[in-house]
């Protein structure tokens, strides 16, 4: 074992607090489930929080408690990226359920929106795509990425000047006409196996 990535395995421990052991998620506190997102992902998210690019708004409470984990755990680039590694190499978990149940019609209507604004950029399979920035969507927590679109709509997220990927989510995040069309999208989501 490299000395990388003995440390981010030790690093990990403060991360398993919220995350779980195995990086499952927790949505009792917000946290959503981490195992196997790709490490360019979670490093550009690490170094957004302790940039205080990501978690800085007052009024984003899961947001700024993962910017001060960050910052007090996760000081250095060398520790973020030991960590980020660390998050890429664990076996990939389920969501853990979804929020609701949602109807055949809701979910074709999900997926004609997610096809329309989303699949350019995360893959109509819902996998990402770094050239693009865009993070894998499949198999991530929905209760999460619902709460991450609405913060991505109301600019809790994705509006500080050194955050293009963001800006360009608050962008399509205005694209869908109302919350049902944005809970049919989750819906959708919820539905594509990564």
């Amino acid at each position: 074992m490299t000395g990388l990535a003995a440390d981010g395995q030790a690093l990990f421990a403060t991360c398993q607090v919220c995350h779980g052991n195995n990086g499952e998620g927790n949505r009792k506190v917000g946290a959503p489930n981490i195992a196997g997102m790709d490490t360019w992902y979670v490093e550009r998210q690490l170094e957004n929080f302790a940039a205080g690019r990501r978690g800085a708004t007052p009024a984003d409470s899961f947001g700024a408690q993962m910017r001060g984990a960050v910052v007090s755990s996760l000081p250095t680039i060398a520790e973020r990226a030991a960590v980020a590694a660390t998050v890429a190499a664990l076996p990939r978990v389920g969501a853990g359920g979804t929020a609701r149940t949602s109807s055949a019609a809701e979910i074709t209507n999900g997926r004609t929106h997610f096809n329309a604004l989303c699949s350019s950029c995360h893959n109509a399979s819902g996998a990402g795509n770094q050239a693009l920035g865009a993070p894998r969507l499949a198999g991530v927590d929905n209760v999460y990425l619902a709460r991450q679109f609405v913060n991505f709509r109301t600019a809790l997220r994705g509006m500080h000047a050194d955050d293009k990927f963001g800006k360009q989510m608050v962008a399509i995040s205005k694209m869908l006409p109302d919350a049902k069309a944005e809970r049919d999208v989750m819906a959708y989501i919820a539905t594509i196996k990564p």
